[in-house]
Order: structure tokens, then sequence, then C-alpha cells
């Protein structure tokens, strides 16, 4: 049975209700021993997840460069021997 959007939200939204501040606090500063200083701005937020979130939109390559890349990687690829087509 497939979930329409509003249900999908509404079910990650209780979910993300349910965490304990302690653990997410906990996890926010493993987050920021982990980085490197000049990545603490992106972190201001007390929620791990947007943390996340923010860090990972900003270090995501999605220009125009990085499609053309990715898609010239792709029609050159080629099968060594010891591959399956799968693979």
């Amino acid at each position: 049975m497939d979930k329409t959007p509003e249900q999908i939200i509404t079910e990650f939204e209780l979910k993300k209700s349910k965490r304990k501040a302690q653990k997410m606090a906990k996890a926010r500063a493993e987050m920021m021993l982990r980085v490197d200083d000049g990545q603490l701005s992106h972190m201001r937020s007390k929620d791990p997840m947007e943390i996340w979130t923010n860090l990972r939109d900003v270090h995501r390559a999605c220009g125009f460069a990085t499609s053309l890349v990715l898609r010239r990687k792709f029609l050159s690829a080629k099968k060594t021997g010891t591959q399956t087509i799968q693979a």
C-alpha cells in the first residue's frame, strides 16, 4: 500500500518528535568533535539531523560541470575481465 506524501511527512515528524534531547545533544557534540574548525559555522542548530542536512547541502557537488563529468564517466566506463555484466 503506497503512502501519500502527507502521510510520509506526518510519520517523519512523529519520529522526529520522539527523539530524546540528551541523545541529540550527544550526537551533536560528537559531530562537532569530528569536523574541522571551519565547518562549525554550519552547525548552529541544536538538531543533529538539521546539522547533517546543512553540511550535506553545503558540500554536495551539484553544478552543470559535475553533471557532465558524471555523464562522461558513465559513458566511458569499461568492464574489466574479472567483472560480471551485472557489476
